[in-house]
């Protein structure tokens, strides 16, 4: 017999993956600016659509078992 105990509760950790598809606008005086605005800060949302694509289990017991 071992005197070992579980020092922690293992649970599952999942990894999610979504594809997003964004509406964006960027208030500027040329496209190089927009560009750079847009990688530095981002812009004003007007539309986002968002899909599940895959779950993946990374360790712990799997919720099927």
């Amino acid at each position: 017999m071992s005197n070992v105990s579980k020092i922690k509760e293992e649970k599952p950790t999942q990894c999610f993956s979504y594809e997003v598809v964004m509406l964006v606008h960027i208030i500027a005086d040329d496209e190089k600016t927009a560009q750079a605005q847009l990688d530095e800060k981002g812009g004003i949302v007007t539309k986002r659509d968002v899909k599940l694509v895959n779950t993946a289990t990374l360790y712990g017991e799997s919720k099927d078992k």
